[in-house]
């Protein structure tokens, strides 16, 4: 019996986990094309079982053995969705603690302990790269002399056109005392993953340490901002692209006001087709109301989702890393309070009666 009711909850405790995670996760529409096929299928194979009669016994059996268990932990899941439903997810707000969110490029050096004692580690100045931004590699060694420092950059995919010869630039690294540094200029044709690879000479020895990159050809540019308007209890603020790649983009970038104290990150998702393209980001006057203007938007994230599973996430960039938006009069905007949509809606419901309530 016992070996019986450990599969029993195994299984309960898998199925609640599928069902969960399918009506917790928020923003289906912008997942990549693999998530979402995922995402579709799990309610029917977590439904399929509770539909036989021969599964419903266990079931009941299950949910009379451990129903405080389950219920208190989509308890505080629905609190914590009911939270997250105050405001609306294209607009939530953003402080100097969210380093992720200010800084989502951000490259952060990992030290390599090398052979013969010391460390060493690459230094980037971002993870993503659009062309034409050239590489610039540091190397920084901690406990140990060395000579003879390359870099090279080794793409990640295969294809026809770099098969067996898939290097894509390498250069003498310059420096001293602990620290080199090269600059790679950029080829149209680096495209996707790329590993940065740094080899040199200690103890006589021949060490090589790797990292990773992305680099990408845009597939749309930023160019430019429109005047921002109100919106019932929305700011919103368009924003102008020249869109090289049709397809499915999301767009996030962070507002601050004119001292650079960061209010709010702002998300949107649009089909685009080729050509000069508009995306509209809207601040909720909830997240806007202890602040005033001027206003500007920064730190901007374009990413092209993947048309078909497979593909890779494509990226854009901004000519310009901010943009002045002016001053705005956030009280013109109205009082009422945000509505979850009804997707949003049914995921707390779910939730909120998986708990019981």
């Amino acid at each position: 019996m016992k070996k019986y009711n450990k599969k029993l909850v195994s299984a309960i405790t898998l199925l609640v986990g599928l069902a969960g995670y399918w009506y917790f996760t928020s923003e289906p529409a912008t997942l990549p094309a693999q998530a979402l096929i995922s995402l579709q299928k799990e309610p029917s194979i977590t439904q399929q079982p509770a539909q036989t009669s021969q599964v419903k016994p266990k079931i009941k059996y299950q949910v009379e053995t451990i129903p405080e268990s389950i219920s208190e932990s989509f308890s505080l899941l629905a609190d914590a969705y009911a939270n997250e439903l105050t405001l609306p997810s294209y607009s939530m707000p953003l402080t100097a603690e969210d380093s992720h969110l200010l800084n989502p490029n951000n490259y952060l050096p990992q030290p390599v302990m090398l052979k013969g004692g010391g460390s060493a580690s690459i230094v980037l100045p971002q993870y993503r790269f659009s062309y034409p931004e050239p590489v610039i590699v540091k190397l920084v060694v901690n406990g140990m002399a060395v000579t003879a420092v390359k870099v090279s950059l080794k793409s990640e995919q295969s294809t026809d056109t770099n098969y067996g010869n898939d290097i894509l630039a390498k250069k003498d690294m310059l420096g001293d005392e602990g620290e080199w540094a090269a600059q790679l200029d950029a080829k149209e044709e680096w495209d996707g993953p790329i590993e940065v690879s740094v080899t040199f000479s200690a103890k006589g020895k021949k060490q090589t340490i790797s990292t990773g990159i992305e680099y990408s050809y845009p597939a749309a540019t930023i160019t430019g901002v429109g005047n921002i308007l109100a919106e019932g209890s929305d700011m919103v603020i368009p924003i102008k692209l020249d869109v090289e790649q049709a397809g499915y983009y999301r767009l996030r970038a962070n507002l601050h006001n004119e001292n650079g104290q960061p209010i709010a990150l702002l998300t949107s998702s649009e089909k685009l087709s080729e050509g000069g393209a508009e995306m509209m980001l809207k601040a909720y006057k909830g997240v806007l109301a202890t602040h005033s203007g001027p206003f500007k938007i920064a730190t901007f994230v374009l990413e092209l989702r993947p048309g078909v599973p497979g593909e890779l996430t494509r990226y854009g960039h901004s000519e310009q890393p901010s943009f002045d938006l002016g001053d705005f009069a956030v009280e013109q905007l109205s009082d009422e309070p945000w509505q979850p949509d009804e997707q949003e809606q049914q995921r707390l419901e779910f939730l909120q009666k998986m708990a019981g309530e």
